[in-house]
């Protein structure tokens, strides 16, 4: 179906057909086990978090959330391609039998953000809760529906915030292992526009298109070249003016054709641009500029292309700004009439292609009562999990935030004193001397009696695009530093301290 939509859900309901079998088979081997064992039915809870954030950051966006959630709610067991896809690959009668008979969907509650949230390394993002089975199951789900989908909006809101006040472009579709997904979670970073036609079949966004140098090619004149694309084409005027020389033949002539055809553009009302993809990219510009605003076309824009990612962008911006002042241009003016357009570096995530984002099972039924579990790693503490079915929260004072605090879910934050690092008690922030202290909770009910819950139903792409802007822009700039950002402090209460420290002390896997 073809439908263009601002509903993010609807737009991923449109966009990516179920799978018939959506996790790893280790997953449903333990599912299968644990109901073999007639364990399946015991209350768990599982959580997924980052060790590390990707690109040399400090923090992640969450991407993916609605796909997962979307899965939850439309994956049935009695689907009879389920059924033979399970006896295709060994599994027992028994088992699946019971699947397709009396457990036909997956019931648990599932706590998170919302899309596009930012969260830290060791911070728990999302926290499955219910039976062994159910988290088994949904955590392989979880791990191919958001780890992917994160790296790649949190590549591309570093790209927007590269641009500043610049607009941004994304034309990845070419070289993408994902098209598809990375188009959309680039639009929901923030980029304005996505040469990928194929997104709109389910996402409400503008696409867009330039000439490539084949064009001008084809035609052997390139006055020629841009005069033809612009009688056709003043919808959407934009010339490519690298292919000869960009200073000397390539701008020259773009003036001379759109000067020719502007009441034709202006009557379509299209955006009109120039193109640069090679050459010394911030003196091009300026010069371009310069020679634009000259004959009254101020109003055109420029294209920078040429495997740009955010530390390219952020380089060039730095160097126009700086000197088109020089030059007698208004750098401000100069950035906002710049379009940065990006494709195989960040569309790939070639400096990082994987995130590394884990769930591990947090606590288990044990006699009738809850037990917190831990992941014990000696050899590399990094590995070392954190017990419990916890939530976090961020700490703010004086209107900054200090800490991201990780606490039972019950636990009553007005009584909180101190936050401490995970592997040392004695680095820790004390709150009782700060003024105006506050614990902002992360975590909502996302999924729940086996539907999603209304606020993550009804979730706007707009909304999210605008939420990725406003949880970057709460923090302050330091954290968000390209090359080497102050990394967020990522506590526990002493609950939680005392607790993963007297398991770890004992090699205990459950507290008992």
């Amino acid at each position: 179906m073809y439908n263009p939509s601002t509903n993010l859900l609807e737009g991923i309901r449109n966009l990516f057909p179920l799978e018939t079998c959506p996790w790893d088979d280790y997953y449903m081997r333990m599912a299968q086990t644990d109901f073999l064992l007639g364990r399946h039915n015991l209350k768990a809870s599982k959580t997924y978090f980052i060790r590390k954030a990707p690109f040399g950051g400090s923090f992640a966006h969450l991407g993916g959330l609605t796909a997962f959630l979307r899965i939850l709610e439309d994956y049935t067991f009695d689907n009879p391609d389920v059924f033979a896809a399970l006896h295709d690959q060994g599994y027992r009668k028994e088992f699946t039998k019971y699947l397709f008979e009396e457990h036909k969907k997956l019931s648990l509650t599932v706590f998170a953000p919302p899309e596009g949230s930012i969260f830290f390394p060791n911070e728990p993002c999302i926290i499955l809760e219910g039976s062994l089975l159910d988290v088994r199951i949904a955590e392989g789900m979880l791990l191919s529906s958001v780890n992917y989908p994160s790296l790649a909006m949190t590549k591309w809101a570093r790209v927007v915030q590269a641009a500043d006040k610049g607009s941004t472009m994304e034309f990845a579709r070419r070289r993408a292992q994902d098209p598809l997904r990375t188009s959309l979670y680039a639009f929901l970073a923030g980029v304005n526009i996505t040469s990928n036609s194929d997104l709109r079949k389910g996402i409400d966004c503008l696409t867009k298109g330039t000439m490539g140098h084949e064009w001008v090619q084809s035609f052997g004149d390139e006055y020629e070249a841009f005069d033809k694309w612009l009688e056709i084409n003043p919808d959407r005027p934009v010339l490519l003016v690298d292919t000869i020389d960009t200073l000397k033949s390539g701008l020259p002539n773009a003036i001379r054709a759109f000067q020719k055809h502007w009441d034709r553009i202006k009557e379509a009302k299209g955006v009109p641009g120039i193109r640069n993809d090679s050459g010394d990219l911030a003196y091009i510009t300026i010069e371009e500029r310069i020679a634009l605003d000259k004959v009254g076309l101020d109003n055109v824009l420029i294209f920078e292309t040429n495997d740009l990612d955010e530390f390219i962008i952020e380089d060039l911006r730095q160097q126009i700004f700086t000197n088109s002042a020089q030059a007698g241009l208004n750098p401000v003016s100069v950035i906002s009439r710049i379009v940065w357009a990006c494709g195989t570096q960040p569309g790939t995530c070639s400096d990082q292609p994987s995130i590394g984002g884990v769930a591990k099972l947090t606590s288990i039924e044990h006699w009738n009562k809850i037990a917190a579990v831990i992941k014990i790693a000696h050899d590399n503490p990094i590995k070392t999990s954190i017990p419990g079915s916890n939530r976090s929260s961020l700490v703010g004072s004086n209107g900054e935030i200090i800490d991201c605090l990780i606490h039972g879910r019950d636990a009553d934050l007005s009584k909180c004193t101190a936050a401490y690092d995970s592997d040392d008690e004695s680095k820790k922030l004390i709150f009782q001397h700060m003024k105006d202290v506050r614990f902002v909770s992360r975590q909502l009910i996302a999924f729940q009696d086996g539907a999603i819950t209304r606020e993550f139903r009804d979730t706007d792409v707009h909304r999210v695009r605008a939420h990725v802007k406003a949880e970057r822009d709460m923090l302050h700039w330091t954290y968000k530093r390209l090359k080497n950002p102050h990394l967020m402090k990522v506590s526990l209460t002493r609950e939680l301290f005392d607790l993963r420290k007297k398991l770890i002390s004992n090699d205990q896997l459950m507290d008992k």
